[in-house]
C-alpha cells in the first residue's frame, strides 16, 4: 500500500520537488513509489522562464513578446513523461519571483514602468509561449495550472507591479489569456495561502472566483494549506473548503504542510492526528459531494527538504517522511483515513547511501550560499525582528585560490539597497575573485540606534571569511572590503577601528579583522559638517554625544596602520557631499597611508559598479532587504520596537501602498568615465602587497 494507491479512488496525491530532488535517484524512486503527481517547487515560476540576457540585450526585438527559455523546466517534464507522472504547473502569474525589469520600459529597471497595453501584450505573449511550449513538446503532462498566485492581501487585491501597470483586472486578463491558449482538459486554478480565513475566503469568492466562473475562465480553487499545529481551526478550514466547492469548482490542495518545530514523539503523534483529521475532511467532502477535491500536493518530499526551516528560522518537521524517505507516524495516519488498517503494510524504502548522492545535476560555475555570521545567543540587537546578519557568497566552483571581496551595500543605515550588493559581487566575481555580500544590521524604523553593531557585524564577517578560508579557496590570498554610501562608512569604520573590535567567541578572537585593502564608493565618512544626516541619525540616534560623533567621523580616526584605500565619488553627488572623500583622502595622506582617489565630473548617488548589468537596469537579488521587510511587517502589525504611530504610518505608506520611487532614467554617457571605476580599482588592487 502507498499514498497514491490508497487515494486513487478519490484524488491525486502529489508532492513538490526541488532541483536537487530531481537529480537524487533515491528521492525520485521514492516520488514514483508514493505519489502520482508532482509540482516544481520553484523552477516553473516566471523568473526561470524569462530569458534575462536575451530580453535585456535586445529589448526592441523582444518587446512586447519577451524571450523565453525552457532549459530548467525540461528535465522535470522529461522525468514526468518517462515515468508516467502527472504535473501541476506552478505558476504563470505572481507578484513574486517575477523580475522587476519585466514591468519596465525597454526591460530596464532604471526606466519608468511600462503602460497597461504594453504589459497586457507581454502577459499574453508570455502565457502563450509557456503553454504553447509545454503543450506542444509534452502534451498531456500538465493537468492543471496555477494561473494566478496570491493576488489578495489586506482585504483587497494585493498592491503590486501588476496592479500598478495593468490594474486589478490583471487577474481576469491572465485567466482570459490562459483559457485562450490552454489545451482542452487542462484545468485553470487560482491559488492562495490562508484561504480559510473568513475575510480572505469571502473576498476570493466574490471578487475572483465567481466573476471568472461566470465567464467560464476558471476551473478550480487552489488552497495552499501551509498550516500550523493550531491554525487554522480545522472546522473553519472545512467550511472554507465546502464554500469553494459549492461554486462548482474543483479543489486542489496545492502546498500542504504543517509547521512543527518539536520532533518529540508526543508532538509527532499530534502531527499525525491532525493530518488524519484533515484527510478525513477531504474524503468527507469528496464522498458527500460538498467539494470536488481532485488533487492534494504536499510541499516537498521529506522534512529535510521543506522550505519551512529556512522561512521559520527553526528546524521544521512538517511532512509525512524524513531522513532516508522513512515514514513517520503521520504517513500511516493519512493512509488509515482512506483504507482499512489491516491493509496497510510497513513502508520500507531500502535505498542505498549511494542513491542519495545527486547524479547528473548540472554543475554550477558559481557556488551561491548564505551563512549567518553570528551563532545562537551572540546577536542581541533589539530591533532585529528575527533577522541575523549574514553573508551571501559567490564562489567559483573550482579549486583555484583567489583573492576575496567583501561587498557592503549602502542604504543610509536604514536598509541595504539590492543593486549595491549582488551587482558588485558579480562584477568582482567575473574579474576572477571570490565574493561575499554582507547583510549587516540596519534600522528602517530609525527607532533603535545601531551604535557599534554594524562595525561588529563587518568585523565578524571578515573573521568568518578567514576562519572558513580553506573551504572557500581564499586562504593565503588578499581580502578586500568594498562599501557603498553608508556601507562605505561601515568599511571605513573598520579600516580605522579594527583594533577596537574584540570578538568574545574564542573561535574568532585570534583571527585578524584587518582587511588588506578598502574600496570606498561615494562613502559617508564624516559625522561633521558634510555628513549625511539621516545615516548618522540611524547609527547614533537623534542626540549623539560629541565623543560618538568624533569616533564615527572616520577622517578623524585614521592611523598609520589603516589599510590602503581606494576612494571614488562624483562631483555632482547630491546626497553625500563629495567633501567626504576629500576629507578622508587628506587624512590618509597625512598619516602616509597608501590610497587612490578619483572624482568623476558627473553622476548621481547610487551608481553601484556602473557596469553593463547596471546600465541595462538590473538591480540584483532582493535578499539584502530581508531585515527591512521583517521590520516593516512587524511595525504594520503593531509589533515595532519603540516605533511611534507617526513613523508606523510612514512605513505602511512606504512599503504597503504599492507605490515605488519613480525611475530617474540614465545618462548612458556615464559608462565612458564612471563606468571605468572598477577597472581602476582592479589595477589598484594588483599593487597591494
Amino acid at each position: 500500500m502507498n499514498l497514491k494507491t490508497a487515494y486513487e479512488p478519490y484524488f491525486k496525491i502529489g508532492a513538490a520537488i526541488s532541483r536537487r530532488n530531481l537529480y537524487t535517484p533515491a528521492q525520485m524512486k521514492f516520488l514514483c513509489a508514493q505519489f502520482g503527481s508532482f509540482t516544481c517547487e520553484n523552477d516553473m515560476k516566471p523568473e526561470f522562464f524569462l530569458d534575462t540576457e536575451a530580453n535585456k540585450s535586445a529589448p526592441d526585438k523582444y518587446d512586447p513578446a519577451p524571450a523565453l527559455k525552457f532549459d530548467i523546466a525540461v528535465p522535470y517534464l522529461e522525468f514526468a513523461k518517462k515515468n508516467g507522472l502527472a504535473m501541476r504547473g506552478h505558476t504563470l502569474v505572481w507578484h513574486n519571483q517575477t523580475p522587476k525589469w519585466f514591468f519596465c520600459e525597454q526591460y530596464n529597471e532604471n526606466l519608468p514602468l511600462a503602460g497597461r497595453e504594453t504589459m497586457l501584450a507581454r502577459l499574453e505573449s508570455y502565457i502563450r509561449g509557456v503553454l504553447g511550449f509545454v503543450q506542444t513538446e509534452y502534451p498531456g503532462i500538465i493537468y492543471a495550472w496555477d494561473v494566478v498566485n496570491e493576488a489578495v492581501n489586506d482585504g483587497a487585491f494585493r498592491k503590486s507591479l501588476w496592479t500598478r501597470t495593468v490594474g486589478d483586472d490583471y487577474v481576469a486578463k491572465a485567466f482570459e489569456f490562459a483559457r485562450k491558449y490552454a489545451a482542452p482538459g487542462v484545468a485553470l486554478f487560482y491559488n492562495d495561502y490562508d484561504s480559510a480565513i473568513e475575510w480572505k475566503r469571502d473576498f476570493i469568492i466574490a471578487n475572483i472566483l465567481k466573476p471568472l466562473k461566470e465567464k467560464g475562465l476558471v476551473d478550480g480553487m487552489g488552497m495552499q494549506s501551509h498550516m500550523l499545529m493550531k491554525e487554522p481551526d480545522l472546522e473553519t478550514y472545512r467550511t472554507a473548503l465546502n464554500m469553494y466547492g459549492a461554486l462548482g469548482l474543483q479543489i486542489n490542495v496545492t502546498e500542504l504542510d504543517m509547521h512543527n518545530a518539536d520532533p518529540s514523539e508526543e508532538s509527532m503523534h499530534a502531527l499525525a492526528e491532525r493530518y488524519r483529521e484533515l484527510f478525513g475532511i477531504y474524503l468527507d467532502a469528496k464522498k458527500t459531494g460538498e467539494a470536488d477535491v481532485t488533487s492534494v500536493t504536499f510541499w516537498n518530499l521529506r522534512d529535510e527538504d521543506s522550505w519551512l526551516s529556512g522561512f521559520r528560522r527553526e528546524t521544521s518537521h512538517p511532512l509525512l517522511f524524513a531522513g532516508k524517505c522513512e515514514a513517520k507516524e503521520a504517513y500511516y495516519a493519512v493512509l488509515e483515513a482512506a483504507v482499512p488498517k489491516d491493509s496497510i503494510d510497513k513502508w520500507e524504502p531500502g535505498y542505498t547511501d549511494e542513491e542519495f548522492i545527486p547524479v547528473g545535476m548540472p554543475k554550477r560555475e558559481m557556488n551561491i550560499f548564505r551563512r549567518n555570521i553570528w551563532e545562537d545567543g551572540e546577536y542581541d540587537y533589539a530591533a532585529a525582528y528575527g533577522f541575523t546578519p549574514n553573508l551571501f557568497a559567490y564562489i567559483h566552483n573550482d579549486d583555484e585560490k583567489r583573492d576575496c571581496m567583501l561587498v557592503v551595500p549602502g542604504g543610509g543605515y536604514c536598509m541595504l539597497t539590492p543593486h549595491e550588493g549582488e551587482l558588485a559581487a558579480r562584477e568582482f566575481y567575473d574579474s576572477g575573485m571570490n565574493a561575499f555580500v554582507l547583510c549587516y544590521t540596519t534600522d528602517i524604523t530609525m527607532s533603535v540606534p545601531l551604535k557599534s553593531q554594524p562595525l561588529k557585524d563587518i568585523s565578524r564577517a571578515v573573521r568568518w571569511i578567514r576562519k572558513h578560508a580553506v573551504e572557500n579557496n581564499v586562504d593565503g590570498r588578499k581580502l578586500f572590503v568594498c562599501g557603498f554610501s553608508a556601507g562605505g562608512h561601515v568599511c571605513a569604520s573598520l579600516a580605522v577601528h579594527y583594533g577596537d573590535v574584540k570578538d568574545e567567541n574564542p573561535e574568532y578572537a585570534e583571527i585578524s579583522n584587518r582587511p588588506d585593502g578598502v574600496i570606498l564608493s561615494y562613502p559617508v565618512i564624516t559625522a561633521g559638517e558634510y555628513t549625511h544626516k539621516d545615516s548618522i541619525r540611524a547609527l547614533l540616534g537623534p542626540e549623539p554625544s560629541q565623543e560618538e560623533l568624533d569616533y564615527y567621523s572616520c577622517e578623524k580616526q585614521v592611523k598609520e596602520d589603516t589599510p590602503p584605500c581606494f576612494l571614488w565619488q562624483t562631483e555632482t553627488d547630491s546626497l553625500v557631499p563629495v567633501e567626504n572623500t576629500y576629507l578622508f583622502a587628506m587624512a590618509l595622506r597625512q598619516k602616509k597611508v597608501p590610497f587612490a582617489h578619483y572624482v568623476f565630473p558627473d553622476g548621481f548617488h547610487g551608481l553601484s559598479v556602473a557596469d553593463k548589468a547596471f546600465f541595462r537596469g538590473w538591480s540584483g537579488g532582493g535578499y539584502t532587504m530581508e531585515q527591512t521587510m521583517r521590520a516593516a511587517f512587524a511595525v504594520k502589525e503593531g509589533k515595532g520596537v519603540n516605533v511611534s504611530e507617526t513613523r508606523r504610518q510612514e512605513l505602511i505608506e512606504q512599503f504597503f501602498s504599492g507605490r515605488e520611487m519613480p525611475s530617474f532614467g540614465l545618462d548612458m554617457s556615464l559608462k565612458e568615465d564612471v563606468g571605468l571605476w572598477t577597472d581602476l580599482a582592479r589595477a589598484w588592487m594588483k599593487r597591494i602587497r
